[in-house]
């Protein structure tokens, strides 16, 4: 009789123990916000931002629709986990502006060659730029961090000059 109640106790507690190793994210672990698991060479895969503005001429409202994106790229962004990063590259970028019906469109390459220092906040899931003026300044969120992307964006008011308005920007890469 022993045996057999040893016998069910482990066909009771194995399941039991294997179900505690899993977590609610159809059993992977969690790949954390840290300095440790972002470190490493990540490609720029996309960028994209748009802009909306309001000013006034004349006494007239004004409004503005920003829209830059980019493509062509051949960058790479290394994050170090002393909170340095390093991105070098280039790629180009489309900006159409649409102003009172009338819209303009320019295209630019764009050549990074910058240095900087970013910090992660682990509970508001963000990461802080400082030092670059074409990668990126100022607080992003992450949208999505695991071991092989990272989506992060901003959302800014605007009110500088006359002009308010918002701006949204996303940025995506890819390690390698």
């Amino acid at each position: 009789m022993k045996p057999i109640k040893n016998l069910l106790i482990l066909i009771i507690a194995i399941p039991m123990l294997l179900a505690c190793k899993k977590d609610d994210n159809g059993g992977e672990s969690a790949f954390l916000l840290s300095k440790a698991n972002i470190a490493g060479s990540h490609d720029l895969t996309y960028l994209t931002s748009n802009i909306e503005q309001t000013f006034e001429v004349n006494g007239i409202p004004v409004n503005s629709t920003t829209t830059i994106v980019g493509d062509t790229f051949q960058v790479v962004v290394v994050f170090s986990e002393d909170g340095t990063y390093a991105a070098e590259g280039q790629y180009r970028i489309t900006t159409t502006i649409t102003v009172a019906g009338m819209t303009e469109t320019d295209t630019e390459i764009i050549v990074l060659d910058e240095t900087g220092t970013f910090q992660l906040d682990a509970n508001t899931q963000t990461i802080t730029f400082d030092g670059g003026s074409e990668f990126g300044d100022g607080t992003f969120e992450f949208a999505l961090f695991n071991e092989n992307e990272m989506r992060i964006t901003q959302s800014l008011a605007i009110d500088e000059n006359g002009a308010t308005g918002d701006a949204e920007t996303e940025v995506r890469f890819v390690r390698q």
